[in-house]
């Protein structure tokens, strides 16, 4: 994935199924955040960062006025993009329904929490704060 978007700029999360974490430079947005906890990330290109906080939490709202929170989000002071993980997301109850270029994401409860449509780039992205449900 390239962009030119630096971080600290941007608000898109991109829905990732090639990434193994969540992962964002923005550590403003984070909640529960635990420096102490470290974790190392590799990249396709081998390349080794430090995520310098790992039990972070990001909260979401919802265009309904919900709320809903993303889990275990990794804080890599470098990132460019902000990832959501398909897979983590998968593995902690959430589902997802694709159909019509548009990708939504449920909850545990079947709740929509975001729904994205395919950009021209055949990517999915969300902003913050502006999560279609």
């Amino acid at each position: 994935m390239t962009t030119n978007i630096e971080a600290g700029n941007d608000d898109t999360w991109y829905l990732n199924s090639g990434c193994s974490n969540h992962m964002t430079g923005h550590k403003e947005w984070l909640v529960n955040f635990d420096m102490k906890k470290r974790s190392k990330v590799k990249f396709v290109d081998n390349r080794v960062i430090e995520a310098k906080g790992t039990t972070s939490d990001v909260l979401i709202q919802r265009k309904d006025g919900g709320q809903a929170l993303i889990t275990e989000v990794l804080y890599v002071h470098t990132m460019k993009n902000n990832l959501l993980s398909i897979g983590q997301l998968l593995q902690k109850g959430f589902s997802m329904n694709l159909h019509d270029d548009t990708m939504e994401i449920f909850d545990r409860m079947q709740k929509k929490i975001l729904k994205a449509k395919i950009s021209k780039n055949r990517t999915f992205q969300v902003k913050l704060g502006a999560f279609d449900s």
